[in-house]
């Protein structure tokens, strides 16, 4: 004798809907642009302060975040030199995290770094022959979207002219 087994048919559509529903969840993250690489870039260094002891550099930086969705600049850390004859000489580090970064759009952070006038010394000296101070600002950013992390490297020289500190000590 044969056994016939009788499925009711609301059991197959139910079976089906939650399959299908089971490979559009499955599928929805497929379908999501890979997040790109932002960018970091140097814009410019200001000078901020100057007292007898140290002198306040302000590095600013623009943070290109190309994607549709928002991060947090959870850490930057940098290096500032001045060149002197030809060779690099480290001046300062600054780090510094906690920034929201606005989405497909540029976010621009300036954080403070305070040098120690007798290693500024020697290079407003070269400055003030060659008219401009060359300063290299070297460093990495790390922004976490959520879902995952980039690592982005900068690497910037810019030009200080000491007109700028002059500014500087007559607005403080």
């Amino acid at each position: 004798m044969s056994r016939q087994t009788s499925i009711p048919a609301g059991g197959i559509r139910r079976t089906a809907v939650t399959l299908l529903i089971a490979v559009l969840l499955c599928s929805a993250g497929c379908m999501a642009p890979a997040l790109q690489e932002p960018t970091i870039t140097l814009s410019g260094v200001g000078i901020e302060n100057i007292t007898p002891g140290s002198t306040d550099l302000l590095p600013h930086f623009i943070i290109d975040n190309p994607n549709p969705i928002g991060a947090t600049l959870t850490r930057v850390s940098f290096d500032v030199y001045f060149i002197d004859g030809g060779r690099w000489v480290f001046l300062a580090h600054g780090e510094r995290g906690g920034f929201a970064i606005q989405p497909n759009a540029e976010t621009a952070v300036s954080i403070p770094v305070t040098v120690d006038n007798l290693r500024l010394v020697q290079g407003l000296l070269r400055g003030l022959a060659d008219g401009e101070v060359t300063l290299r600002v070297t460093g990495s950013g790390v922004l976490d979207f959520g879902i995952t992390t980039f690592e982005v490297p900068f690497d910037r020289t810019v030009e200080v002219r000491p007109g700028q500190a002059r500014e500087a000590a007559r607005i403080k």
